[in-house]
């Protein structure tokens, strides 16, 4: 089966702007400002979910967070061929 990309939206939570993701079965908002925060059902109330943002964003904020950042990526690559 193959497997669905990652999206991801633009959001507000509060007062802050940031995007809004799904990241194992939990939504979690990277405000702008370096916060990431894990939404809770008590704060749904104060999040508003915008549009799509872009493949290369959803790629940026899973090799940071789910990856573990850029230098992971990098050597974490398999280096030898097949």
């Amino acid at each position: 089966m193959a497997s669905v990309a990652p999206k991801s939206f633009f959001a507000h939570l509060d007062d802050q702007a940031g995007v809004l993701a799904r990241i194992d079965n939990a939504l979690v908002f990277f405000s702008d400002d370096g916060d990431i925060i894990t939404v809770e059902p008590s704060m749904i109330n104060f999040l508003t979910v915008l549009g799509e943002s872009g493949i290369s964003d959803t790629q940026r904020i899973m090799d940071l967070v789910v990856h573990g950042g850029y230098a992971a990526v990098a050597c974490g690559r398999q280096m030898e061929v097949r």
